[in-house]
């Protein structure tokens, strides 16, 4: 039995369900009923679980809601339980199969939501874990087959080519942006070579300058000093004369306060600190004083060092003008410039490390291309042979078959995400009949077998346990239909199959099935489904074997048929 599966389908007010819950087992469920009892409804449903885009005009007629639930069961190295696990969305019953239960509710008012275990998703959730749930074959399916894109997939998957395809997708658009990269900077080469011209010019003119950190700020206080200079000299001698000079100074007048506060100190005993702190200021007027002779008998007029401070700013602020910049900011200013002068510089040896890595990168991407076609070719026979004898077996007895493979100049040039490759799938169904494009050769029921015996074929590498076929009995009849019905039977053996059929040969093959009914109200109509036991299997093949008419020999058929498988 299978431990990653459908368990439980619940659908509410969906199309004609009013309200529907279908259990599920392993192995193949055959799913039949009348031509307009809404087998289709049932895919439609599960399409919606799956993520597929909110259609409102499956709400049932006159319902403002309506909803979609099912439960899987999944063992807990499978890659939807994994994905759980990494979203932090897993059931947390501590069983030993993991469960999941996936809900979508449409509503009239367009709106649709999502829930995975009863937590709120957006419906890209789904979708997401909807690949690693349930693979629907249908027409839309089958139509894709007939794609180049899909059949060269097929083939990878076929030679098991998944990590050199990734490797080879990796090179290729690492490839792509390295020539852009070039292209960009041979384009921008000629203006880049006029800037570093004009930048080494102007950095020269500023080196033999050569302006110094903070020059600016200097030179202009040293010109402010020197061209007051006379005011200077003045201030510093006046208060040189003022504090220990001339008649009256403040520090004889300070020495006079003194003594005369240290005559009465005996009868004052408070007056000590005040004699202490003029004792103390005289000595600081005496020390000022030393300071200020040192500094008038250094400074000398000096007209010539004032004329070189004059020019040297006129220098700067020429230079400044030049670059537009203010001279408080040209330090800043030339930083930028060589910064610049250096990334322009580098992009010369960076580009050469590009050119390096591309080369390395083409060389490695031919090489792993090469081997990839090697084994294309190679698994393209194998292929070819393997579905020219599942579509014999298929009800083509004279079917042919052909995976061509041929080398794309256009896609070798360019070094494609997917190789250098471009295949066809190609047939023929009758004797006689040249192969040709799927597309152009094969009818919608021998697409059909074409994809199931494709399923067939890839199905132990599917990391999808249960697969849904919808109308691969299109369009073949009774012996054909009897050995369909056992390659479905046979993929039941190892995954959950749901199979929509119309045909008692398929449908016995099930070993399971189910009725899809219609049934006609006074004001509604309504679908149903019931699954059957061994006496109820019979009357339905009987019905699809004889159609409303059901005698003792149709039941004899049914019979036969169910015993033959």
């Amino acid at each position: 039995d299978h431990v990653t599966m459908l368990t439980n389908l619940s659908i509410r007010r969906i199309a004609l369900i009013d309200e529907l819950e279908l259990d599920f087992a392993s192995g193949m469920t055959a799913l039949t009923g009348e031509t307009g009892a809404g087998k289709s409804i049932l895919i439609d449903a599960i399409g919606l679980l799956l993520g597929d885009r909110a259609n409102m005009n499956l709400l049932r007629a006159g319902c403002d809601q309506g909803e979609v639930s099912g439960e899987f069961l999944l063992s807990a190295d499978s890659p939807a339980a994994r994905w759980l696990v990494e979203q932090e969305l897993e059931d947390e019953s501590g069983q030993e199969a993991m469960p999941l239960v996936l809900r979508r509710v449409l509503s009239r008012d367009g709106r649709s939501r999502a829930w995975i275990n009863g937590r709120p998703v957006p419906g890209q959730s789904l979708k997401a874990i909807g690949r690693y749930l349930i693979d629907i074959h249908g027409q839309h399916q089958n139509q894709r087959l007939m794609q180049a894109r899909t059949q060269l997939a097929l083939l990878d998957h076929f030679c098991d080519l998944g990590p050199d395809i990734a490797e080879l997708g990796r090179l290729s658009r690492e490839i792509q942006a390295d020539q852009q990269r070039l292209d960009e900077h041979r384009a921008e080469q000629a203006s880049r070579n006029d800037r570093l011209a004009f930048l080494e010019f102007q950095l020269e003119e500023i080196e033999r300058l050569d302006p110094q950190p903070d020059e600016f700020n200097q030179l202009h206080a040293e010109l402010k000093r020197l061209s007051r200079l006379d005011e200077w000299q003045q201030v510093l001698a006046g208060q040189m004369a003022a504090l220990f000079d001339e008649d009256g100074n403040a520090h004889d007048r300070i020495g006079a306060a003194e003594q005369a506060l240290a005559h009465i100190a005996d009868l004052d005993e408070s007056l000590g600190p005040v004699i202490e702190t003029l004792q103390s200021a005289q000595i600081q007027i005496a020390e000022a004083v030393d300071t200020l002779r040192d500094r008038l008998e250094s400074a000398e007029s000096d007209p010539e060092r004032l004329a070189t401070v004059e020019s040297r700013l006129d220098a700067l602020h020429e230079l400044a003008r030049k670059h537009r910049v203010a001279p408080e900011m040209f330090e800043e200013h030339v930083a930028a410039l060589r910064e610049e002068y250096e990334r322009l510089e580098q992009a010369g040896s960076s580009l050469a490390e590009v050119e390096s890595r591309l080369a390395d990168n083409r060389q490695a991407y031919d090489r792993l291309a090469g081997e990839v076609s090697e084994a294309r070719r190679a698994g393209a026979a194998e292929l070819a042979a393997r579905l020219r004898d599942s579509i014999r077996e298929l009800g083509m007895p004279n079917g042919e078959f052909e995976v061509r493979l041929e080398t794309s100049p256009a896609l070798a040039e360019r070094r494609g995400e997917r190789g250098i490759d471009e295949v066809a799938f190609l047939i023929s169904a009758n004797r006689g009949q040249p192969v040709g494009p799927l597309d152009q050769i094969a009818s919608g029921g021998e697409l059909a077998r074409v994809s199931l015996a494709l399923k067939t074929l890839t199905a132990g590498d599917d990391p999808v346990d249960t697969f849904i076929f919808d109308e691969v009995d299109t369009g073949i009849g009774g012996a054909t239909a009897a050995i369909v019905g056992a390659h479905l039977r046979a993929l039941g053996d190892s995954r959950q199959v749901l199979c929509v059929t119309h045909l008692p040969q398929v449908a016995a093959h099930g070993h399971h099935q189910a009725r899809i009914e219609k049934e006609e109200l006074s004001d509604a109509t309504r679908t149903w489904v019931r699954g059957l036991d061994e006496d109820q299997r019979v009357e339905e093949l009987a019905r699809m074997l004889g159609g409303r008419q059901i005698t003792d020999q149709t039941r004899a058929h049914a019979r036969e048929l169910l015993a033959s498988v």
